[in-house]
């Protein structure tokens, strides 16, 4: 009988386990990237643009920074694209995506990222291409976790506003905006719309999670229905 429960507990130690590392594997962060400028107008040159993402979390590990002095430290030590593919080959980062994200027609691009590498929280630079006329986009530096300044809830979608250099231009480059944007259940009060309406679908990303919950609760009724029948029928024999 007590060989019978171990067994079952071992079952539904295992199950919720491997929910945990699913969760951490799993989690994903939604990310979408607006190139117009904030007021919504069209920057000239930026028609073609498309998107890589690099893996900067070990390089943000080794560093033991804050995410203000990482990103001004990049903008300024690597200033142009030239530099900055120096940069990515100098510190071999990996990158996530296959084939570039180009922009839609109204200057959007969306994609997911997972939320820890190696279980570490991530951190990712994003470098833009394909820009055609004198404004160039800067790199995005992503570290996360990140919160609403208020709630401090964890966001787990994010909207980004690029920001420009005029590469005729010696200027100082600014850093780029980024907004929380919430869920139906709101995670940023201040913000309460989904992500402007682009015809695309997000993935469920958290679903593979639920299942796995279900599961274990599924195992653990099961295990201790079994328990309380052969409990009972020992009674009777007896």
């Amino acid at each position: 009988m007590k060989k019978v429960f171990l067994l079952i507990l071992v079952l539904l130690l295992g199950t919720c386990s491997l929910g945990s590392t699913a969760r951490a594997t799993e989690e994903q962060v939604d990310l979408w990237i607006h190139t117009w400028s904030e007021d919504g107008k069209k920057v000239e040159g930026t028609e073609q643009l498309e998107f890589d993402v690099y893996d900067l979390t070990k390089w943000r590990e080794n560093r033991r920074g804050d995410e203000k002095q990482d990103k001004e430290y990049l903008l300024n030590t690597y200033s142009t694209k030239e530099e900055l593919q120096s940069f990515v080959k100098e510190e071999q980062l990996v990158k996530l995506n296959q084939t570039p994200y180009p922009v839609d027609g109204s200057g959007n691009v969306s994609f997911s990222v997972p939320r820890y590498q190696e279980e570490k929280d991530a951190a990712y630079m994003i470098l833009a291409n394909g820009e055609t006329g004198n404004y160039h986009m800067l790199p995005i530096i992503l570290y996360l976790p990140q919160t609403h300044p208020e709630t401090k809830d964890e966001a787990q979608r994010l909207l980004i506003y690029g920001k420009y250099q005029d590469v005729t231009q010696e200027v100082e480059p600014p850093e780029e905006t980024t907004e929380t944007e919430s869920y139906t259940t709101s995670e940023n009060p201040g913000i309460e719309k989904d992500f402007p309406s682009s015809g695309k679908s997000y993935p469920s990303t958290n679903d593979l999670v639920r299942d796995y919950t279900i599961l274990g609760l599924i195992l653990m009724s099961i295990g201790f229905i079994g328990f309380k029948i052969i409990k009972e029928r020992k009674k009777q024999g007896g």
